[in-house]
């Protein structure tokens, strides 16, 4: 990620944008509505750069964490700040919540999960398409908590194949309300080279 070059940045562009379109499918699906996605919005940011993109590292947060495997490894992470994550979840299980309210139960956690799991999944899938590759998905893992302690075991996970992060901020808008979700892909130099090999460019 060091040294990409404007043609591969404008690649992973691409890509990043029809993986969130057809998570944005996925999720229109899922709350049964004509669910507007606005462009979204891709950059590559060092992991520390990350916690002030969703409010600060106090902010509370929702994060699913889904690992790949396969042609290339790596992870994506679905983020979504609290307000949002509240009404994504209320939309599903028709529940209204009261202002504060940041525990979730574990019917809630496990419907927020499943969400990433298919937008994670819908997202991975258009990006093998593309690109002519296999991945296996992990099961995926949810955490409800401030920003930096939501980020710190991923960020040192994700350390370990590599120091950016190519972000999509994806904004959904569902009856005028917004789910503001930030997608996460992060894989290895190796990985990345992989994927440009096969889609021909050196």
């Amino acid at each position: 990620m060091s040294d990409l070059t404007s043609e591969k940045i404008e690649i992973l562009r691409e890509l990043g944008n029809v993986g969130a379109g057809n998570a944005t499918t996925a999720l229109s699906v899922m709350l049964n509505s004509s669910l507007k996605m606005e462009i979204p919005v891709v950059k590559i940011l060092e992991f520390n750069e990350i916690a002030d993109l969703i409010g600060g590292p106090d902010a509370y947060v929702v994060a699913v964490l889904t690992k790949f495997e396969g042609e290339v490894s790596g992870m994506t992470l679905f983020i979504l700040e609290l307000e949002e994550a509240k009404n994504l979840v209320g939309t599903l299980l028709l529940k209204k919540y009261p202002e504060g309210y940041v525990e979730f139960d574990n019917m809630e956690r496990s419907t927020l999960k499943e969400v990433g799991n298919i937008l994670m999944g819908a997202y991975i899938s258009s990006i093998g398409t593309l690109a002519n590759l296999h991945f296996r998905l992990q099961p995926p893992a949810i955490a409800v908590d401030m920003a930096a302690s939501v980020l710190s075991l991923p960020i040192s996970e994700l350390g370990k194949v590599g120091d950016r992060a190519l972000i999509i901020d994806s904004k959904f808008l569902d009856d005028d309300k917004p789910i503001n979700g930030f997608i996460l892909f992060v894989t290895d130099d190796e990985s990345f080279e992989h994927i440009f090999d096969t889609l021909g460019i050196r």
